[in-house]
């Protein structure tokens, strides 16, 4: 069995040579301008937050992935659902000289209903390295940024905007030409300047690059970017912060004299470029256990923080795959369920594997008999698409582990209900949920529940338990169905003012249904690019 210290040192030898690894242990830093964290002084995640005395409930949805809201709950089974592949996929192969082996996101997809012909739009990674023939090590990282248009989301264009060339071809979709990993794009309408509403960020072969742009199309040079992370790092929107926060990929020590491990580190910026302070830890795995965090991309969900959690574990496939992940602040993260939010296709039952110089673990990603997405898998950096009623995650694929080559990928779409990242559930005995106390600010109460072959009920409570008397069990209307938004009454039609601002608690009864989110009033109806979320004034 490959030990992980040696995964690991492998791994970091590729980036950084062999002289620089074996000088890890007796410097502070793994090279110039790159910290080593301190995991017990440079650390961004504590204290972990703890519920407010009173959680006011408005237009953001509470969702129930943990129990940040729950005061009590009897009976009762909290389920994480996964996202369903969609049955066209792949719905983007490398087809173009310039897109092979591999089209990639991380990248971004935005979805814009007011648009006509390009109502969904890509920027995507085409990573195009250069590898030994024979080994498949790299030899030189190279790849670009091409761009996608979509009337549907499931049959993609690429325009030929002539704007860079690749080889003879002029007319390419080609936006951004000198990025080799990871981008991410974002649409900026806080930018006084018009020509920097779109922002990028891109690993090059100089380091961390951002690129402005008035349309997503026509891309300025590069402005380097003084991100202390190496190149598996994210740049995403805080809109409670009102800043940028990166997700950095970056190394840490569990102990003071313990082997350097990789972790996430976190930063804050307010420009895009300046990145003040040195990262701070974030996220991070113990030396013993069997897997390394290799990504943590953040989306702010509603009311709170998500994240794609990528999971590598080395032994014996390779495999990197994303859990669910959950914050309160931004900062602090956990990961409330060891199942994958976007489950690798396993290999044919009859597959046998054979080991090589570029398939150490037997798995060659070129046969046709593996699926595009057996080993390793990156969403889009923007999270969830919101399309009706449903949430779209797109998602790259590869064929390849994270140890074979070449780097193959291929890109689809995973589906979840609106909200459905985990429900709390109740089969045909009926349970009982008590929240914390709450402080309802709006005009009427709403949840998406399916309770379509069960039933759903609520009464509020005073803080000691007991029932206001028009908002009680035996009053309240039963919810016999499944469904999104649906709004809770009493007989007698009492209006949610009365209950004023006191605070209460809401006390659920639940038999043979699935609750995924409360909220008051008017929901947001957030698309992405998500404008809505820019400012923490416009969330309220």
């Amino acid at each position: 069995m490959v030990d992980r210290r040696q995964l690991l040192a492998a791994g970091t030898t590729a980036m950084l040579g062999s002289e620089a690894v074996a000088q890890q242990r007796d410097r502070p830093t793994l090279s110039p301008n790159i910290t080593l964290i301190d995991r017990f002084r440079d650390r961004v995640d504590l204290p972990a937050p703890t519920p407010p005395g009173v959680i006011s409930i408005g237009r953001e949805k509470q969702l129930f992935v943990d129990d940040w809201m729950i005061e009590r709950r009897t009976g009762s089974r909290r389920t994480f659902h996964p996202v369903r592949k969609h049955p066209a996929n792949p719905l983007l192969t490398p087809e173009r000289a310039w897109e092979r082996p591999s089209v990639l996101l991380s990248g971004s997809v935005m979805y814009d209903p007011n648009r006509v012909q390009d109502r969904f739009r890509m920027w995507y990674l085409c990573y195009t390295p250069v590898e030994d023939p024979v080994t498949g090590e790299s030899i030189r990282k190279d790849g670009r940024v091409c761009y996608a248009t979509s009337v549907d989301g499931l049959r993609w264009e690429r325009p030929a905007f002539g704007l860079h060339p690749y080889g003879s071809s002029r007319s390419t979709n080609i936006v951004i030409p000198a990025a080799n990993g990871f981008p991410g794009v974002v649409l900026d309408p806080r930018d006084p300047d018009p020509g920097r509403r779109y922002k990028a960020h891109a690993r090059t072969n100089r380091g961390h690059d951002a690129f402005f742009s008035p349309d997503g199309v026509h891309w300025s040079e590069p402005h380097r970017m003084d991100l202390d992370g190496y190149d598996r790092s994210s740049v995403h929107w805080d809109p409670v912060r009102e800043s940028w926060a990166a997700s950095t990929k970056s190394w840490y020590r569990a102990a003071p004299e313990a082997l350097e491990w990789r972790g996430r580190g976190y930063q804050e910026s307010r420009d895009f470029l300046h990145w003040p302070r040195k990262a701070a830890f974030m996220a991070g795995t113990t030396e013993e256990g069997p897997e390394i965090v290799y990504a943590l991309d953040a989306f702010y969900y509603e009311s709170l923080y998500l994240g794609a959690w990528g999971r590598y574990v080395a032994e014996p496939n390779a495999h990197l795959d994303p859990q669910l992940a959950v914050s309160r602040n931004g900062r602090h993260w956990t990961r409330p369920t060891e199942a994958p939010w976007i489950p690798l296709s396993p290999l044919p039952a009859d597959y046998r594997r054979k080991p090589g110089p570029r398939t150490p673990t037997g798995v060659d990603p070129l046969d046709p008999r593996v699926p595009w997405d057996y080993g390793n898998t990156n969403i889009n950096s923007l999270g969830p698409l919101r399309v009706g009623d449903e949430l779209w995650i797109y998602y790259s694929g590869r064929s390849s582990d994270h140890r074979s080559r070449p780097q193959t990928g291929a890109i689809g779409l995973g589906t979840m209900r609106l909200d459905g990242f985990a429900s709390l559930d109740a089969g045909r005995k009926e349970v009982e949920v008590v929240t914390r106390p709450v402080r309802l600010t709006g005009p009427d109460i709403r949840v998406n529940v399916d309770a379509g072959e069960g039933e759903f009920l609520m009464e509020i409570t005073d803080l000691a338990g007991r029932a206001l008397s028009q908002f009680s069990f035996d009053r309240c209307r039963p919810v016999r169905s499944d469904g999104v938004r649906q709004t809770l009454s009493w007989r007698g039609n009492p209006e949610l003012s009365i209950v004023g601002d006191q605070p209460v608690r809401l006390r659920v009864r639940l038999r043979s249904a699935r609750w995924y989110a409360v909220w008051c009033g008017e929901e947001r109806r957030w698309s992405s690019p998500d404008t809505e979320t820019w400012s923490a004034a416009a969330r309220r």
